[in-house]
């Protein structure tokens, strides 16, 4: 019984361990393609720095959005009505968010680098 014991506990650690990773390597690619996008609109010390972390601040917030799935209530008229305004809802809130972010970005920016910014997200984005 003991050994059955030790054998769990060493399971539940290995897949705590494994289920940590996801986040981690999430947030390393953020920080990548934050990298690259800073390296291809030319943002130099000591703004690179700055936009680097208000980039993954931005898609951490974008992701935890975006994350939230509404819960399935079925194929009624009133079900998918409810899914419908849900999907309206996460629309305003990523468009509440970009203008936030906006201002933030505007901050370390100039407008046309943060629309090249906006311009290569959808090219990474294209290639997924």
């Amino acid at each position: 019984m003991k050994k059955y014991l030790v054998i769990l506990c060493c399971l539940c650690g290995v897949l705590a361990a494994s289920s940590a990773q996801v986040p981690t390597e999430r947030m390393k690619a953020i920080h990548m393609a934050a990298v690259r996008i800073a390296d291809r609109i030319g943002v130099k010390e000591p703004a690179r720095s700055e936009f680097i972390q208000l980039y993954q601040e931005f898609k951490k917030e974008s992701a935890a959005v975006l994350s939230v799935k509404p819960a399935a209530t079925g194929n009624t008229e009133d079900a998918v009505e409810a899914k419908i305004y849900a999907d309206f809802e996460k629309s305003e809130k990523i468009l509440s968010l970009r203008k936030t972010y906006y201002e933030k970005f505007r901050t370390v920016l100039s407008p046309s680098q943060i629309q090249a910014m906006y311009d290569l997200e959808k090219e990474f984005n294209a290639r997924r």
